[in-house]
C-alpha cells in the first residue's frame, strides 16, 4: 500500500467583501471543533465497523478528510445530524494528490495506514505554511514501533509495543503515536504527549470502539487489540469561540456564544478582560462586551492548557484598537507573516524573532489576500472594525476552519457578502 502526500492545490477562489463599521450583538452557537474532529474521521481507518459521528462540523477541512477515507472504500452517510462511517471493507487505492495536499491532518494517514495496511509514503502535505512545520517526531513514532523506512516508503509488516518518549510536546505526533499504538501487539507507553482537549477527544472515541487506552497526568499506556466502529459527538470548537468574542469586542457590540468550550478557555478569558471585556457565564453560554479600553496586554502562546497559538492571530486586531500589546509564541515561533498582510489595515507591529509588538493603530479598510486560516481570520476582524468596504481574497483559506462564517456573522448583524470566481 502506497500513500504520497504532496503538496497543491485546486480550490476554487473566494473573495469575502466586508462593509464596516458593524457593531456586532446577538448569538452564535459554536460548531464542532475541526482540530477534534480531523483526528477522529482518520482513525476510523484503523476500525472495522460503522462508526457515528456528531457534531462534525461542515468545513473544508472536514469535507477533504472524508473525500480522503472515501477513497479507501469507506462509505459515509450523513443523516439527521449523524455522520455513518462504515469501515468494514476497506482496500487501498492511492489518495488524490489533490486532496492529500490541501490539509495538514493528512499527515494522521501515516499511523493509520500503518495499522489499517503496513505501508506508507509519505512527501510532503498541505495546511497553513505560517512555519515550517517538520514530521520527524511522527516518523520517530512509527520506527520506535517496529516500522521500518526504506527510500521515502515506511513498513509495518508487524507494529510492536514499546515506548515513546517525546521531547516536546506536538499533537500532531501524539495523534500518530496513539492510532499506532492501538493496533500494535503488546503494550505501549507514550510520555510527552500534547494534553489539547481534542487528544482527549481522540481517546475517548478510541475507547468506545473498544481500544485499551489508561490515561494519567504523565503517561498513556495503550495495549493493541482489534477495534470496532466506534461513537463520537465533536466538543466545541474554542478558536471559532474565540474568533466570535473577538469580533464582539473588535466592534463594540456584545455577542453571546452558546456551547461555548469555557472550561478549556481560561487564559483566553484571562486576556479578554485584561483589554477591558466584562464576560458572563450562564450555563453553557458565554457572553462578552466591552466596558472600556483595557490595558496593554502581554499574551505567550503555550501548549494547551496555555495560550492557544491559532488564538494569537486573532488577538492582534484587539490589541491594535485598545492599548497595543506583544505576543510571543513558544509553539510556531515564525507564526508572525499575517502581520504584514493587517498593516495594510493600518495596523502598526514590530517582530523580533518569535515575539511582536503590536501598536495602538487606526483601523482603515483594505484588499488583502488572506495569508493562513487564523491569520485569514484576523483580517475579518479588522475588516469589520474599519469604516469603509474591504475585501480579503483567497477566503477559502478562512472557510476551511469556520463553519456557516458569513451566515453566523449576517445574524450578528455584519454587513458581509462572499463571490466564487
Amino acid at each position: 500500500m502506497l500513500i504520497s502526500i504532496i503538496i497543491g492545490n485546486g480550490a476554487s477562489m473566494k473573495k469575502i467583501t466586508v462593509n464596516g463599521p458593524a457593531k456586532l450583538s446577538g448569538e452564535v452557537t459554536v460548531s464542532g471543533s475541526k482540530n477534534a474532529a480531523l483526528p477522529i474521521i482518520f482513525a476510523t481507518l484503523i476500525t472495522e465497523g460503522i462508526s457515528e459521528l456528531r457534531r462534525l462540523p461542515d468545513i473544508g477541512d472536514v469535507r477533504v478528510a472524508l473525500d480522503i477515507i472515501r477513497s479507501f472504500g469507506a462509505e459515509v452517510l450523513s443523516m439527521d445530524g449523524v455522520t455513518y462511517i462504515d469501515t468494514r471493507r476497506l482496500s487501498y487505492c492511492q489518495p488524490s494528490e489533490e486532496q492529500t495536499a490541501k490539509i495538514r491532518a493528512s499527515t494522521y494517514l501515516l499511523g493509520a495506514c500503518l495499522s489499517r495496511f503496513g505501508r506508507c509514503r509519505l512527501s510532503s502535505f498541505g495546511g497553513c505554511n505560517f512555519a515550517l512545520r517538520p514530521i520527524d517526531m511522527h516518523i520517530d513514532a512509527c520506527l520506535a514501533l517496529g516500522a521500518e523506512m526504506r527510500e521515502g516508503e515506511i513498513f509495518a509488516q508487524r507494529l510492536l509495543g514499546s515506548e515513546i518518549t517525546f521531547k516536546k510536546q506536538s499533537v500532531g505526533a501524539t495523534v500518530n503515536a496513539i492510532l499506532l499504538a492501538v493496533s500494535a501487539e503488546g503494550e505501549s507507553v507514550i510520555r510527552g504527549f500534547a494534553t489539547e482537549p481534542h487528544i482527549d477527544a481522540l481517546i475517548d472515541f478510541l475507547l468506545s470502539a473498544g481500544a485499551s487506552i489508561e490515561r494519567t497526568e504523565d503517561e498513556m499506556r495503550i495495549v493493541g487489540r482489534r477495534l470496532h466502529g466506534g461513537k463520537a459527538t465533536v466538543i466545541g470548537d474554542m478558536i471559532e469561540a474565540g474568533t466570535y468574542l473577538s469580533v464582539a469586542l473588535a466592534t463594540g457590540g456584545k455577542v453571546r456564544v452558546r456551547d461555548c468550550p469555557f472550561v478549556d478557555m481560561s487564559s483566553f478569558f484571562k486576556t479578554l478582560t485584561a483589554f477591558g471585556a466584562e464576560n458572563r457565564m450562564s450555563g453553557n453560554v458565554f457572553s462578552t462586551s466591552l466596558r472600556g479600553r483595557g490595558e496593554y496586554i502581554s499574551v505567550t502562546a503555550l501548549p494547551y492548557p496555555g495560550f492557544p497559538t491559532d488564538l494569537q492571530p486573532i488577538i492582534a486586531p484587539l490589541m491594535a484598537i485598545g492599548s497595543g500589546g506583544d505576543i510571543t509564541d513558544t509553539v510556531w515561533h515564525t507564526r508572525f507573516g499575517y502581520l504584514d498582510t493587517l498593516s495594510d489595515f493600518g495596523i502598526r507591529s514590530e517582530l523580533s524573532g518569535n515575539r511582536a509588538r503590536i501598536y495602538p493603530s487606526k483601523i482603515s479598510p483594505a484588499k488583502v489576500t488572506a495569508p493562513d486560516l487564523r491569520g485569514g481570520a484576523a483580517c475579518l476582524i479588522s475588516a469589520l472594525a474599519a469604516e469603509g468596504q474591504s475585501e480579503i481574497y483567497s477566503a477559502e483559506i478562512i472557510l476551511r476552519g469556520y463553519e456557516n462564517l458569513t451566515e453566523k456573522l449576517r445574524a450578528l448583524g455584519a454587513d458581509i457578502n462572499i463571490q466564487e470566481f
